[in-house]
């Protein structure tokens, strides 16, 4: 959850977007998205590993549902379901995470899923994630490095899977 000192800062935070349009109704592509088994499309890459398993597996649909993400190097991650607006947004947001590196560098990874629809059975999807880092130092390394390896990740994810 953002403070309000966050709030007001939020556009300095390091943020990566990745967009898509799909060839499907709005409801569709929402009720397909929002549901989906995370090992399906974060499969990682050479920064971020991949993510195995999670502790809740259906019913991920209504804001302030929490699990336990597991990922590939052993570490986890707690992640909690922000707001659920069908079928036009969600939100989450991922902190506690026992990786090392992870646990320095970030005190939480937010992440918005934005619906349009552009008529003519078709949605515009919006993917951003949103890193709040630790301290001014990790800022730094997490705008250049860490969120381009987020970028590659949304990117790859969105290649392997289609509606």
């Amino acid at each position: 959850m953002t403070t309000n000192n966050e709030t007001r800062n939020i556009k300095k935070y390091p943020e990566t977007t990745v967009t898509v349009n799909i060839n499907s109704p709005i409801d569709k592509a929402f009720n397909y998205i929002a549901p989906i088994n995370l090992m399906h499309i974060l499969r990682g890459n050479t920064m971020i590993p991949a993510i195995v398993d999670t502790s809740v597996k259906q019913g991920w649909n209504k804001a302030g549902l929490q699990r336990t993400v597991y990922f590939a190097d052993g570490s986890t991650s707690r992640e909690s379901l922000l707001t659920v607006n069908a079928p036009s947004s969600f939100s989450y947001e991922n902190k506690h995470f026992t990786s090392k590196g992870l646990s320095a560098l970030l005190k939480r990874l937010e992440g918005e899923w934005l619906f349009t629809d552009m008529g003519n059975h078709r949605t515009k999807i919006e993917w951003t994630y949103r890193a709040i880092p630790t301290n001014f130092f990790s800022r730094i390394i997490v705008k250049l490095v860490l969120m381009k390896a987020v970028k590659s990740m949304l990117v790859t994810s969105f290649r392997f899977h289609s509606l």
